[in-house]
């Protein structure tokens, strides 16, 4: 995994941990819901950074080498398998913040030049 990601995921994740056991705590003292409800819908968007982030690494990682290789196929199947699992992976709206990270190096990374836009 890069460094960079794997450090800023378990940062989040132990976060994340941390803010559950207060919304844990929340209910156990039956504090109103729609309080609740917004610690919720912060811990899932805090868990969908991971999650981007997952992506994000996987992508410049493992699939980068696989395509280069010759078993890209292999790899966007079990990442599309993935990806029904994680419906906030594929929304549109979002992936902006997957495709626009810095690149890094990471397991097995290996750099590959993106597309230049089409018309230009």
């Amino acid at each position: 995994m890069i460094e960079g990601y794997k450090t800023e995921a378990l940062t989040r994740l132990k976060t994340v941990r941390g803010h559950l056991d207060g919304v844990i705590d929340m209910v156990q003292a039956e504090r109103y819901c729609p309080e609740l409800m917004k610690q919720v819908a912060a811990l899932q968007a805090s868990l969908e950074k991971v999650n981007r982030l997952l992506l994000r690494n996987h992508l410049e990682t493992c699939v980068s080498e696989a395509i280069q290789t010759g078993q890209g196929r292999e790899k966007i199947d079990e990442l599309m398998e993935a990806l029904r699992f994680n419906s906030s992976l594929t929304d549109f709206r979002r992936l902006a913040d997957v495709l626009d990270a810095p690149v890094g190096n990471g397991h097995c990374s290996a750099e590959v030049p993106r597309p230049a836009p089409e018309g230009g």
